[in-house]
């Protein structure tokens, strides 16, 4: 029957996305591996340049500005090899997710309902969480793949750094003093350009949400808003914080930044406070600000609206104006445990 032919080509495909993800995994595990002997090696020329840096009198200007492009090639292949290991960790999350889904549609075609009467077989019902879910993640792709080109980006730059190196070069002939101050300058300049390059791609997506989990990456982003839009921003959280799956924690974390930039750039807020309560089985987000009264659901930064925030979260939620003046949302989080592989 059609239905036994598409499960079974079901199953083969699961069978082929299993053995991909095997070879997916040694090809992160070795990239990974490359990726830390070139940070070390980056490690090294930059302790170079800096022991040149503070002492150019004991080298030769052909060892200076040799060190300055072995550390620029160092970083360059650095960036390109980290750009390279991120769409992979990416794919691989991807296919965590396609997997099971592959699985269920094979067994859920073993169980196709016969045709009416008129031939027509029934659809499945419309999941609408899973769609909502299927968009989230397609934005999530998108800032990965952002992510991934702003991390190129000082490649280029550095290129730029050795073009103006070469020029400062040249100077030594005529006024090395002069040369050395240009040097500082153009070090300072790199440093102020990576700066910005690493808030913008915290923006886009923070790395160390997959690594160190929601509470460090809000406490990280909480200062750069700070910094942003100097405003007072206090944030708090009590309870025992704890990891939560991949999708809930970026899922959250949206929510908040959404939240708090709405209130920065529309509400003109001043004085926020954001604290988050870890409960046993909930978390609750705690968001007061001055400003202007907001609509209690509108379109955020991210393109969805806040409901659909938090409907994707299963979360319960209340806006109110008090009486100091101030707007609150709080929002009540039911959380999953996080799905362990064996």
């Amino acid at each position: 029957m059609p239905e036994v032919d598409i499960a079974k080509k079901l199953q083969a495909q699961a069978q082929q996305l299993a053995a991909e993800t095997r070879e997916l995994d040694l090809l992160i595990e070795s990239t990974g591996t490359e990726v830390s002997r070139l940070k070390t090696r980056e490690e090294q020329t930059a302790t170079k340049v800096v022991d040149m840096q503070r002492n150019p009198a004991n080298f030769q200007r052909e060892e200076i500005f040799g060190a300055y492009r072995e550390f620029a090639e160092a970083m360059e292949k650095r960036v390109t090899m980290e750009g390279q290991l991120t769409a992979l960790q990416s794919k691989r999350r991807l296919m965590d997710r396609l997997n099971p889904l592959v699985v269920e549609a094979a067994s859920a075609a073993r169980d196709i309902p016969p045709p009416s009467e008129n031939g027509e077989v029934a659809p499945p019902p419309l999941d609408e969480t899973r769609l909502l879910q299927a968009v989230v993640e397609t934005q999530e792709e998108e800032r990965r793949r952002l992510a991934r080109q702003v991390h190129d980006g000082p490649a280029q730059a550095l290129s730029n750094v050795v073009l103006q190196a070469e020029i400062s070069e040249r100077l030594f002939d005529t006024d090395a003093q002069r040369a050395r101050v240009e040097l500082g300058s153009l070090r300072t300049q790199v440093g102020k350009t990576l700066q910005e390059l690493r808030g913008f791609i915290f923006e886009l997506r923070p790395m160390i949400l997959d690594d160190l989990g929601l509470v460090p990456t809000l406490r990280r982003y909480v200062q750069t808003l700070i910094e942003k839009h100097q405003v007072r921003l206090d944030f708090s959280s009590s309870g025992r914080d704890r990891r939560l799956p991949s999708d809930d924690e970026v899922a959250i974390f949206r929510l908040i930044q959404d939240s708090l930039v709405e209130r920065i750039e529309r509400g003109q807020a001043k004085k926020i406070a954001l604290g988050m309560t870890w409960k046993e089985d909930t978390v609750e987000i705690f968001i007061q600000s001055d400003g202007k009264e907001l609509p209690s659901d509108t379109e955020l930064a991210s393109g969805l609206r806040r409901s659909e925030r938090l409907d994707l979260l299963r979360a319960e939620s209340t806006n109110e104006a008090r009486a100091d003046g101030t707007h609150v949302l709080i929002a009540k989080i039911p959380l999953r445990a996080v799905q362990t592989i064996s």
